[in-house]
């Protein structure tokens, strides 16, 4: 007679009968297989139902009389299996009705009778029938239809009882108030095993104070000793005694105990209905109050645990073999495993489950530097950035009274270092370089070294440091990559790209890298931290959209991963977003949630700054002023830290409110070089809107092309639009541009000027050229350099800077005279000013299309700087060499057209038009031929595109460049994948090593010639 159901498993039951295919149910003992069988049958109009005996094996012919003996007409003798399949399939098959056989206790099956039952369901000769199948142990025919895709399997995580059907149970056991009461507490001890929980009602049932008597069975582990001495009754000694061990192990397999000596006692305890759960990744566990009622049995035998140690961590359950070595009573054993533990699998374990082994292992890991180590990493992963410095500053005294020169110690003391360059030590570089010089090329202290090397010269803001910590940065990632550590690569590439590329301002480059980084990695871990990076580098980019869906997927992983610091830094770049969108309740919103979810991140002495004041500054940008002040006010508390970027924000907010003392002190700071490349542009441009707030309007569109060009040489012409989009459209309605002059609007031929400056110095009056000669040509060019205008002694002290004014002032009527007698009209004297007449000059019509280009956005700003390009004829006065007033001028002009070129070169790149790329690219090197990074961005396109020859011949010319002048090529060209660089990478290393760098070397000692390495391109 079936036995009334417990509990209703409604959601259980629903699942099942939905079930397109067969279900396959997999528990231990007391889990309720059977209660959930019979309430699925009951569901059942048209189904067949039969409970095997576990006291003997049950063949085909058993199985088969057994069903067929359940039916209305049940046979007279023993059919063949064939002939009961087909009778099973037309008693299920009736018009209408799903059918379904029900088969409980299938362990009992001999793998004969569980292949045909299993052939039932995949039969083709036929339509194959659904069967509901019970097991503590499934038989491997019929755990193999999973895998085949006819069955679906419910194991004992399924059955576990939920919140709801324990307080259900609970009641009908106890009554409403008492069950009500106690339900949650003795699920939460039961862990959902539905016969321990059963237990407990029922003697709490017998008692008059129940929660006197709940408290008491909290703490008494009689009942579920009871239960397993109940399941394994039917074991002999030896598996009992084993049983008590593997309790000790918090999980176990096949695998395992076969290595103990001990084949099939996994299914045998299984089988016996010992109830271990079969997780999603083939491990099998006891419930935690299962395995610590067992352990306290007998003590675990070391000798057990030192056999099993190398077979868990060879199966990748590190932390399961260091647990078990410190349970039985050898924490230095676990020590050393944990130590011998690769970088590369630190990320993949859970960081949560390492410091509770940790805090176990005790002073053996305190004794253990390169644990130490493993845990400070672990600290970083969780966000514990104080817990981080703590554990590398314990390692370090360690090593320094018993390791001073191994390279174990010099790793520690890198890991320090780059601790203290992050808190801004100015001491970090000096101890980093003193130690380089005395260590070893590639090995792990070396690339440990460089890579703190990097960390410290990215504070620092001029261009040759910056470019310093690039080098060493990809040094210490191709010394470790050839040291086998990949995940140590992986690590320096992503500090690489946060710390370096991001000063840098190449944003865009940084992106790439940490996407590359994501998609070959093989942790969650690895790609959560590159999705979060990504995020942030594409929103200092100016990019919107696609850094909310990186930061989507990132905070789904770290939920996976129990990571909480991600939520925070998360709503901290979606300010950034907010801040260039302009949107005052968003960026308020996640000001809120960043505060809320940063934990350390918020107080971390560098981390923590930095975010204060973007925060501040974010806030003032949407004109949340009371809030940017809060924020300045708590960032002024740490100044000591990091003085310079407090001092920038401070005068980015004071410009944005229009005070002419900030535009002085970003300028300053700019001349000074403490600014990074990534925020000059911010600096021009904030300087210029407190320049136009201050009336001085030429200035400020001065200021507006300044930072075009700065822009533009990061890759990102568009990222003063994106970022700041309000104060550039201010700044360009401000611009004076020139009206449009109608041909026929000129002078007349045979009286105009013009003049040519640009590739040389050329004045003709209509058709005719005027050869002048001396002061009388500077004094021309200085007057067109300034614009056709200069005051007498402005002029005197340009011709003659070390002479007395009377002197100067005789001379210069002089000059005035053979001026005239030259050039004729062309200067004239007008009081104390000296002036061009009417004339064309090629500077002043390319300036004027440079400052349309300034004014324009989007597509026509690429039209507009085509056109500005093609004007452009060459150098300023490239014949005077040695006045200094025309060299700056010919650097400043120099840099505005490189500007206007990296606007037209990014463009061409985003299109896809390596054509006009490498066409700009030849133009901006024949400016700039020390210059690495636009060949490098064009060599990339050209891989892409395929186009393999012509990155050859590029990087072949770069290279040869470099070595002909003794310029260190960048490393970069070594990470290209071009096997035709291979044979210019022979040549170079034939003709001696040269020292690495990036992007831009130094240029050569003066009076140095270019040699002729320019090529045709195929």
């Amino acid at each position: 007679m079936a036995r009334v159901p417990f509990v209703p498993r409604r959601r259980l039951v629903e699942e099942i009968l939905g079930a397109q295919n067969s279900v396959l149910i997999e528990a231990g003992g007391g889990f309720g297989k059977s209660v959930l069988i019979e309430q699925v049958s009951a569901r059942t109009a048209n189904g067949l139902e039969v409970r095997l005996p576990r006291t003997h094996p049950v063949t085909v012919d058993e199985l088969t009389s057994t069903i067929l003996n359940d039916t209305p007409h049940p046979p007279t003798g023993r059919p063949r299996p064939t002939a009961a399949a087909e009778r099973i399939g037309e008693l299920l098959a009736r018009p209408g009705v799903p059918g379904l056989l029900v088969v409980d206790n299938a362990e009992a099956l001999t793998d004969d009778a569980a292949a045909w039952l299993a052939d039932l369901a995949q039969e083709d000769a036929r339509p194959p029938l659904r069967i509901l199948v019970a097991s503590r142990l499934l038989p491997a025919p019929l755990a193999a239809m999973e895998f085949s895709g006819t069955a679906e399997r419910f194991n004992t995580q399924d059955l576990r009882l939920t919140q709801e059907e324990a307080t259900a149970l609970a009641r009908n056991e106890l009554g409403d108030p008492d069950g009500e009461r106690l339900a949650t507490t003795l699920h939460d001890l039961s862990g959902g095993w539905a016969a321990l929980l059963l237990v407990m009602l029922r003697r709490l049932a017998r008692t008059t104070d129940r929660m006197a008597a709940a408290t008491v069975l909290l703490r008494h582990p009689g009942l579920i000793r009871q239960l397993m001495d109940h399941y394994a009754a039917d074991l002999d000694p030896a598996d009992r005694r084993m049983l008590i061990q593997l309790a000790a192990f918090p999980l176990v397999n096949d695998i395992l105990v076969t290595g103990l000596g001990q084949p099939g006692l996994l299914q045998r305890l299984i089988r016996a209905g010992i109830p271990f759960a079969v997780g999603a990744d083939g491990w099998s566990r006891l419930c935690v109050e299962s395995r610590q009622t067992l352990a306290a049995l007998a003590p675990l035998d070391p000798a057990i645990a030192r056999q099993a140690a190398p077979l868990l961590t060879s199966q990748g359950a590190e932390l399961a073999a260091a647990g078990i070595l410190v349970d039985s009573g050898t924490p230095e054993q676990a020590a050393r495993l944990v130590a011998d533990i690769p970088t590369a699998r630190i990320n993949q374990l859970d960081p949560v489950e390492f410091i509770h082994l940790m805090d176990r292992l005790g002073p053996a890991a305190e004794a253990a530097p390169q644990v130490l180590l493993h845990l400070a990493r672990t600290h970083r992963n969780l966000g514990q950035l104080t817990e981080e410095r703590e554990v590398i500053g314990r390692a370090l005294r360690i090593v320094r009274e018993h390791h001073p020169d191994d390279d174990l110690a010099i790793e520690i003391e890198s890991e320090w270092l780059i601790q203290r360059a992050l808190l801004h030590d100015t001491n970090a570089l000096t101890r980093t370089e003193h130690l380089l010089e005395n260590t070893a090329e590639g090995t792990r202290a070396q690339a440990s070294l460089l890579e703190a090397l990097g960390i410290a010269l990215a504070d620092r803001p001029d261009g040759p440091s910056l470019r310093r910590a690039e080098n060493a940065m990809r040094q210490a990632a191709i010394t470790w990559g050839e040291l086998g550590e990949p995940a140590r690569v992986a690590a320096v590439q992503r500090a690489l790209a946060t710390h370096v590329l991001s000063a840098m301002g190449k944003t865009g480059e940084g992106a790439v890298l940490l996407r590359r980084i994501g998609a070959t990695s093989d942790t969650r871990f690895d790609r959560m931290l590159c999705l979060v990076m990504e995020a942030r580098l594409l929103a200092l980019g100016g990019e919107t959209e696609r850094p909310l869906t990186l930061l989507d997927d990132a905070i789904r992983l770290a939920e996976l991963l129990h990571i909480d610091w991600v939520t925070g830094h998360a709503a901290w770049t979606r300010l950034i977003v907010a801040a260039g969108d302009h949107d005052q309740p968003g960026v308020l919103e996640h000001l809120a949630a960043a505060e809320a979810g940063l934990g350390q991140i918020l107080i971390h002495a560098g981390s923590g700054l930095l975010f204060l004041c973007e925060a501040a500054d974010a806030c003032a940008t949407v004109g949340a002023g009371q809030t940017a002040a809060r924020l300045l006010t708590a960032a002024r508390e740490h100044s000591v830290e990091d003085p310079r970027t407090l001092a920038l924000t401070e005068a980015f907010i004071q410009a944005r409110a229009g005070e002419p003392e900030a535009a002085d002190t970003l300028q300053t700071m700019l001349e000074n070089g403490e600014i990074a490349p990534c925020l000059r542009w911010k600096a021009e441009l904030l300087t210029g809107y407190a320049r136009h707030a201050a009336g001085r309007i030429d200035a400020a569109a001065h200021c507006l092309q300044t930072t075009l060009d700065r822009a533009a040489s990061l890759g990102h012409p568009d990222l003063l639009d994106r970022r700041e989009h309000r104060i550039a459209g201010i700044l360009r309605s401000a611009i004076r541009l020139p009206p449009a002059l109608p041909d026929h609007d000129l002078p007349a031929g045979g009286d105009t000027y013009d003049i040519r400056v640009l590739s040389g110095f050329e004045v003709r009056r209509g058709h005719t050229l005027l050869h002048g000669t001396g002061r009388a040509s500077q004094l021309v060019k200085h007057l067109v350099l300034a614009g056709g205008s200069v005051r007498v002694e402005t002029m005197v002290e340009m011709l003659w800077p070390d002479e007395m004014s009377g002197v100067g002032q005789r001379r210069l009527k002089n000059v005035l005279t053979r001026a005239r007698a030259t050039y004729g009209p062309l200067v004239n004297r007008r009081g104390q000013l000296l002036c061009l007449s009417s004339c064309t000059v090629d500077l002043h019509a390319f300036e004027d299309l440079a400052r349309a280009v300034a004014a324009a956005q989007d597509g026509e700003r690429i039209h507009r700087a085509r056109t500005a390009v093609t004007a452009f004829t060459g150098p300023l006065l490239p014949d005077d060499l040695y006045d200094d007033r025309i060299a700056q001028r010919r650097e400043v002009l120099c840099q505005r057209v490189l500007g206007l070129i990296d606007v037209v070169l990014t463009a061409a790149l985003e299109a896809g038009d390596t054509e006009e790329a490498t066409d700009r690219l030849e133009s901006a090197m024949d400016l700039d031929p020390y210059d690495q990074e636009r060949p490098l961005r064009v060599a990339r396109a050209l891989v892409a595109a395929k186009r393999y020859l012509e990155a050859n011949d590029l990087a072949a010319r770069v290279i040869a460049a470099a070595n002909d002048l003794g310029v260190p090529y960048a490393v970069e060209w070594d990470e290209l994948s071009l096997s035709p660089l291979d044979r210019a990478r022979a040549a170079r290393h034939a003709a001696g090593p040269l020292p690495r760098t990036t992007t831009r070397g130094p240029l050569p000692a003066t009076g140095a010639s270019r040699p002729a390495v320019r090529h045709s391109r195929r």
